[in-house]
């Protein structure tokens, strides 16, 4: 198992330094066949933070506090949410719930191109996006479809979106873990497979960084939505099939 752990975080992690994003939604809609959901969350959260501090390199000098604070104000409520809600989870249902977000997000995002423009959105919104953000990343890890789909809903170019929802990422991570640490999820076995992780996730992450300075965002994110796309589809496949087990 450790073997399969360590490959899903180094693909995650090259990714995530390639496009700045989606370390969470691969790591987890791979992780969800083989650890349970207390042990997915917390990985994803750490891999992601570690994985951020090395391809936020690429857009350092991007960076807009006054753009990401009204994101970052809005995930101040969301998180703890999110984090009440994690000890709750399934199995099953965790797999249902990751792989219908999947296929929903994916669906929205390779159209995109036809998506209302919110040019003109107030702060409010922007903090509004961020409390559900926070939810998400408290609750699954996974603050990012909310924020990406917002993101490129407000017209910014590809950069500026990265400029924006790469730090709130962390800043998320960071709060997410804190509450993590205090309702005790994350214990010495998990930090044990966590420390073999590190070392691949930032090699790999520093690859794709490399490798995003040759390789156009925009149609490498379409191939990635469709991967994600197909690994939502298999993880609602048996999710379904026992639920109709169940109510037959």
């Amino acid at each position: 198992m450790l073997i399969q752990v360590l490959l899903i975080g180094a693909v995650s992690g090259f990714i995530q330094g390639l496009s700045g994003f989606a370390f969470g939604l691969i790591a987890t809609s791979l992780w969800a066949w083989i650890l349970a959901p207390q042990k997915v969350v917390p990985l994803v959260v750490m891999g992601s933070l570690i994985g951020q501090c090395i391809s936020i390199l690429a857009v350092r000098r991007h960076i807009n506090v006054t753009r990401v604070r009204p994101f970052a104000l809005g995930s101040l409520v969301g998180v703890p949410l999110g984090t009440l809600l994690l000890q709750a989870l399934d199995m099953t249902v965790f797999r249902l719930i990751i792989g219908l977000g999947l296929v929903i997000y994916c669906s929205v995002m390779l159209c995109s191109m036809r998506l209302p423009k919110a040019h003109d959105a107030s702060p409010a919104a922007d903090g509004g996006v961020g409390v559900v953000a926070g939810v998400l990343g408290g609750a699954c890890g996974l603050a990012g479809p909310p924020m990406i789909l917002w993101c490129s809903m407000r017209g910014w170019d590809v950069l500026t979106q990265r400029a924006t929802y790469q730090p709130f990422f962390m800043f998320v991570q960071v709060q997410v873990l804190v509450f993590y640490i205090w309702q005790g999820l994350i214990d010495a076995e998990l930090m044990k497979l966590f420390l073999w992780l590190a070392p691949v996730i930032m090699l790999s992450s520093w690859a794709g960084f490399r490798a995003s300075l040759k390789v156009g965002d925009v149609h490498f994110q379409k191939i990635i939505f469709g991967f994600l796309l197909i690994s939502g589809l298999a993880l609602l496949t048996p999710g379904l099939r026992l639920a109709w087990r169940a109510l037959g």
